[in-house]
């Protein structure tokens, strides 16, 4: 029979699983955010983002062209950077939440827009097609942050 101290102390496994628990939800929001404004910042500046063209091609193909060029890598790099300050700010997280999938479901769209550079066979996706479906990542990250809002418990 163990004794009461014993059965008072915590065990280790319960205090790896109470201390990750805690630190979890900060630590994906940090990394996120993190991402989000390098990737945000880095498409303020011309030449600077690997993904730039791509961006610029999507955000003309989505508003009818309408909006191109420098205007839609500034628009995306806005958009990533307000993000970015929306998950570091550790408020909101139902909103962030909506915010990452939303952002999510637009730089996937290139996946359709443009089939022939994502895709040379079914399932065999592009260097860049790759980069887009990592973000399957994000919705579930999107999902852990919308629920780690208190009400939500």
């Amino acid at each position: 029979m163990p004794s009461t101290e014993t059965t008072r102390r915590e065990s280790t496994g319960e205090r790896i699983a109470r201390v990750t628990g805690e630190a979890g939800v900060p630590l994906l929001r940090i990394g996120l955010g993190v991402v989000y404004l390098w990737f945000g910042v880095l498409k303020l500046f011309p030449g600077a983002s690997p993904a730039e063209d791509l961006v610029e091609r999507t955000v003309s193909a989505l508003t009818f062209g309408l909006v191109h060029g420098d205007l839609a890598r500034l628009g995306a790099a806005v958009s990533e950077i307000g993000i970015a300050l929306v998950l570091l700010s550790f408020r909101v997280p139902r909103a962030c939440a909506v915010l990452l999938a939303g952002h999510v479901v637009l730089v996937s769209t290139p996946l359709v827009l443009f089939p022939g550079e994502m895709w040379s066979a079914p399932l065999r996706a592009s260097f860049e097609a790759q980069y887009i479906l990592k973000n399957l990542v994000t919705v579930a990250a999107a999902v852990v942050i919308a629920s780690s809002h208190r009400e939500v418990r």
